[in-house]
């Protein structure tokens, strides 16, 4: 069995401001480093053998925060779970553009299907390549949310809310992928 926790990134000043990051490169505020604290405070109270980061720095800098807590030396990045490409909604307002980005009718957006392909078929790349490990990977909420509704397409979708800093569970045995808890977030207390 391969376990994986998919921890989203903590808060940015565009995350509290409700603005749409995809690909831009918005560091953690203080609020999201105290949450990337606490997210690792959490995770350390378990043996993880790998963790595997995208490279945009809101990820990266929860990863060494995460890294550090739980005793790994090497974080591996991979540019495959960076966030959706969200085309032109990207900087602007969430609530101007969150129907557009539902019906898929953003210019430059990256589709639902695309970004479950990406996301969900590096997944499967590292389950086979750390084969039996426990492994962290810090992404993005839709990055995240892709490679849930891979699994469970019934319950999860692009809709379900995902809060920063939360962590998921899922896993895979003998093919089989399951999701064990996602969206824990009781340990962010800011």
């Amino acid at each position: 069995m391969t376990e994986i926790c998919l921890v989203r990134h903590g808060q940015t000043d565009w995350n509290f401001q409700e603005i749409i990051q995809g690909r831009e490169d918005i560091p953690l505020n203080e609020v999201g480093k105290k949450q990337a604290s606490q997210s690792a405070a959490t995770l350390k109270l378990e043996t993880w053998d790998v963790m595997i980061s995208s490279p945009l720095s809101r990820a990266q800098e929860t990863a060494q925060a995460i890294a550090g807590a739980v005793g790994i030396q090497s974080i591996l990045l991979d540019e495959r779970f960076v966030e959706r490409n969200f085309g032109e909604a990207s900087g602007k307002p969430i609530p101007t553009v969150r129907e557009l980005i539902a019906e898929g009718n953003v210019e430059g957006m990256e589709t639902d299907e695309e970004i479950v392909n990406r996301c969900f078929s590096a997944l499967k790349d590292v389950a086979q390549t750390h084969e039996g490990k426990r492994i962290i990977i810090v992404a993005h909420s839709h990055a995240i949310k892709a490679i849930l509704h891979a699994i469970l397409p019934n319950e999860i979708t692009f809709k379900t809310p995902l809060k920063n800093a939360c962590i998921s569970y899922v896993k895979v045995e003998n093919g089989n992928w399951d999701v064990l808890r996602y969206n824990i977030a009781e340990h962010i207390c800011v």
